[in-house]
C-alpha cells in the first residue's frame, strides 16, 4: 500500500436502480427502494470502519425532474421515510446532516422540504461526521449561484478580485468540506453528471460495473483499497 493521505471526503452516485428492477422484471420503485435500504450501511461503514468525515450521496439531480412525475413521487417519498425513520439514530451517533441543492424550488412538496429542514436543523450541532445529500443539486447551478454571489460581494465592496481565488470554495454548497477525495459510481456508467466538477478537481474516479442495489460494504472494502493502491501526485512528480 502507498504512503497516502486518508480519506476525507467520499462521495457516491447511487446509479442503477432502475436498471436493477428492470432486470427482473420488477417496477422500478422497487429498485429505488431497494437502493435506498442499503444507504446507511455504506455510510456507516465510511464513518465508522475509514474514519471518513465526510460523505456525499447524489440523491436528486437538478435534471431529474424531467423523469415521469410518478417516479418523482416515489423518489420523494423515500427521501423523506428516510429521514423519518433514521434522523433518530444519525443524531445518536454524531453525525450532521446536510443539504447541498437548491431548496427554494417551488416544486418540491411542502412536506419534504420540512421533513429534510428538520433533519438539518435536529443535526446541526453533531460534528463527528456529516452525511452530505445532494439533492436538487447540479453543478453548474452551483457554480453559476457561486459566481453570481461573488459579483454581488464583489459590487458591494465584501470581496476584493484578488481574493476569488482564495475564496470561490467558500460561495460553494460544500463551503465547510474539504474536496472530494474519492468518488464512486455504481452501474458501470462512466460519466460525472454534473456532479460536484469543482470539488472533484483531484479526485480519485472508481466507475463500479454493479446496480446501486447490489452494491454492498465487500464492494466498498474493494474500491477503497483500489484508491489506496493508486499514486496521488497533484500535478507533482513521485518522489
Amino acid at each position: 500500500m502507498k504512503d497516502i493521505k486518508p480519506i476525507s471526503h467520499i462521495a457516491f452516485i447511487m446509479d442503477g436502480n432502475g436498471r436493477w428492477a428492470k432486470k427482473r422484471k420488477l417496477d422500478r420503485s422497487l429498485g429505488h427502494e431497494k437502493g435506498v435500504s442499503i444507504i446507511k450501511d455504506i455510510i456507516m461503514e465510511c464513518f465508522d470502519v475509514y474514519n471518513i468525515k465526510t460523505v456525499s450521496l447524489f440523491t436528486f439531480s437538478s435534471e431529474n425532474w424531467s423523469r415521469p412525475s410518478r417516479e418523482i413521487k416515489i423518489l420523494f417519498k423515500l427521501l423523506k421515510d428516510f429521514f423519518n425513520s433514521e434522523i433518530d439514530f444519525f443524531l445518536s451517533r454524531g453525525v450532521r446532516i446536510n443539504i447541498s441543492g437548491d431548496l427554494s424550488d417551488p416544486r418540491i412538496p411542502k412536506d419534504v422540504l420540512d421533513t429534510i429542514i428538520n433533519a438539518v436543523n435536529k443535526t446541526k450541532d453533531n460534528n463527528k461526521n456529516i452525511f452530505n445529500i445532494l439533492f436538487n443539486y447540479g453543478s453548474k447551478n452551483e457554480i453559476h449561484l457561486a459566481c453570481k454571489n461573488i459579483a454581488s460581494d464583489y459590487k458591494e465592496g465584501k470581496i476584493k478580485l484578488e481574493e476569488i481565488d482564495s475564496k470561490f470554495s467558500s460561495y460553494l454548497y460544500t463551503k465547510e468540506f474539504s474536496d472530494i477525495d474519492l468518488l464512486i459510481r455504481t452501474s458501470g456508467e462512466q460519466r460525472l453528471s454534473n456532479c460536484l466538477l469543482y470539488q472533484l478537481a483531484y479526485a480519485e474516479l472508481i466507475f463500479n460495473p454493479v446496480y446501486w442495489p447490489d452494491y454492498n460494504v465487500d464492494l466498498l472494502k474493494k474500491d477503497i483499497a483500489n484508491f489506496y493502491m493508486r499514486d496521488r501526485r497533484f500535478g507533482k512528480i513521485s518522489s
